[in-house]
Formats: structure tokens, C-alpha cells, sequence
């Protein structure tokens, strides 16, 4: 149960205001860690993590949990914005399950992470309005990376 998510942009969500159980950017080191952790090869570049969150200035959050600092890369084109991460692995197979949004308030209506030729991995947001997000990459006190992209609300 999440008790206060405290990531990038402050206090994000409150037990009150959602049920999330997920990983948590900005809790604490032993809270809400991706499933098994502890199989995580300590040199691996592991997208460990994605998720999605509504913020409490009406903002929405997708974001991908890392083992490590990634080099990231962006795309847009006319429906989509594509989120590129160089030289990563995917560490569990639930993270190709789509994140389905179209009921939040969000100019996304799902985002889905595929592989991209051999090394590289891509969250892929299909928007249903035109938007530009902000991305920031920040690493979380529970010891992994994240980077955020952020559309305003």
C-alpha cells in the first residue's frame, strides 16, 4: 500500500488518493521495489520498471525504472512519442504488458515498451492530442534510476 510517493516534482500521491502498488519513484530504499530485485545482475542496464501516475497539480507522469543511469533518446511524430532507451535490457516480460490510460486525464491513451533492433528499448506513448512532454532523469532514493516524461496538465 503506498503510503506518500515523493519523486522528481514533490509529493505525488497520498494512500487517500490512490491505490498504487507499483513501483514508487522516490520511496523509500525497502518500499515498493520492482518484482524480483534481487535477480538483477549487479552490471546489467535493466529497464526494471514502468509505470504511470497522475500527479497533484493535474500533470501525468509515465516514467521507466532502471538499474542504472541510461542514455536516453526521444521521437516524435504525428500520433505517438517514442522514448528511447540505448543499450538496455528488459528485466521481466510483464514489462511489454501496455499501460492503458485512456481513461486519465493524459494526452496518452497507452504506452507500450518493445525492443528496438538489438540493444536498444522503446516505451512508445500513442497520444490521442498533440503534446509535447518534459523528460528528466533522476536516480531514486531506493538506489535506481528514473526517467520521467511528463505532460503538463
Amino acid at each position: 500500500m503506498l503510503s506518500i510517493a515523493v519523486g522528481l516534482f514533490g509529493a505525488v500521491a497520498s494512500a487517500e488518493d490512490a491505490d498504487y502498488e507499483g513501483v514508487t519513484p522516490g520511496a523509500e530504499e525497502a518500499q515498493n521495489l520492482p518484482p524480483k530485485a534481487e535477480e538483477i545482475p549487479e552490471d546489467a542496464q535493466m529497464l526494471t520498471w514502468p509505470g504511470f501516475m497522475m500527479l497533484k497539480d493535474g500533470k501525468s507522469c509515465f516514467f521507466v525504472q532502471t538499474s542504472k543511469k541510461v542514455d536516453v533518446a526521444s521521437r516524435k511524430s504525428e500520433g505517438k512519442f517514442e522514448l528511447v532507451l540505448r543499450n538496455t535490457q528488459v528485466h521481466l516480460k510483464n514489462t511489454f504488458l501496455p499501460l492503458e490510460t485512456q481513461f486519465f486525464k493524459t494526452p496518452v491513451l497507452r504506452a507500450t515498451v518493445e525492443r528496438k533492433g538489438q540493444k536498444d528499448v522503446v516505451m512508445t506513448l500513442e497520444l490521442r492530442e498533440d503534446a509535447t512532454p518534459v523528460i528528466e532523469q533522476k536516480k531514486g532514493k531506493d538506489g535506481f534510476n528514473y526517467v520521467f516524461v511528463t505532460f503538463g496538465g
